[in-house]
């Protein structure tokens, strides 16, 4: 079965809730708790992330400019990868305070970038690029908020059921002549549970600033690869 709309997930809501699908009053209180289980989901990331949410965007880079706008869903706090290609370096990321203190001003320095931060929703680079070449940006994006007239969502359509349970869940908290609020509510944890292990688990790593050629070689291999 294909992923449900956003009008197909209210309309089979309402009908879970015994309510007819011109009811425009509880139509509206069910986007709502859909969006309330969306917002959960997401808060639920704090020593992983949801797969699903993993994204990659590409900015060209202009010489004597240090600062790029970020990806308008980009979560600021899961930005797990900077790299440029064309020069086969992973940028290290440093805190902004620390990145101001050494780094007051990245115009005095130029050529290809090896660290990053971001801050007032752009990405810093230092050292400034003085070429042209694409920056990737591996990230989490932000969950978007369900619409009535959206015509998909991001949440896989496996997991549309933790959807609709975590809806039954504040339904039967509205009407408790709906369900059991309270079986619900753990019926809706375990879906979640199970969704997490699913997911697994994805501890934060410290990415370092170097090329793939440079990893090689502290490996006590020579380069080029010879034996390939």
């Amino acid at each position: 079965m294909a992923k449900r709309s956003g009008s197909q997930l209210l309309d089979l809501a309402l009908r879970l809730a015994d309510k007819s699908s011109a009811d425009s009053a509880y139509r509206t209180l069910a986007l709502d708790w859909f969006n309330l289980v969306l917002d959960d989901l997401a808060s639920r990331q704090i020593s992983y992330h949801w797969r699903w949410l993993e994204k990659t965007a590409t900015t060209p880079t202009v010489s004597g400019q240090h600062a790029y706008d970020l990806p308008a869903d980009c979560d600021t706090n899961k930005i797990l990868n900077v790299y440029d290609r064309t020069n086969d370096i992973t940028l290290k990321y440093v805190d902004y305070n620390t990145f101001v203190k050494y780094v007051a001003d990245p115009s005095a320095d130029a050529g290809d970038a090896t660290l990053y931060t971001f801050f007032a929703g752009t990405l810093r680079l230092y050292p400034v690029p003085d070429s042209a070449v694409t920056i990737y940006l591996d990230y989490v994006a932000r969950i978007t908020k369900l619409a009535d007239d959206a015509v998909t969502i991001e949440l896989p359509e496996k997991y549309e059921d933790v959807l609709i349970q975590g809806f039954l869940k504040y339904a039967y908290g509205f009407d408790r002549e709906l369900g059991d609020y309270t079986a619900q509510v753990q019926i809706y944890e375990k879906k979640v549970d199970d969704m997490i292990r699913e997911n697994g688990m994805m501890p934060g790593e410290t990415v370092q600033g170097e090329s793939h050629r440079t990893r090689y070689l502290t490996d006590g291999k020579k380069f080029p690869l010879e034996d390939f």
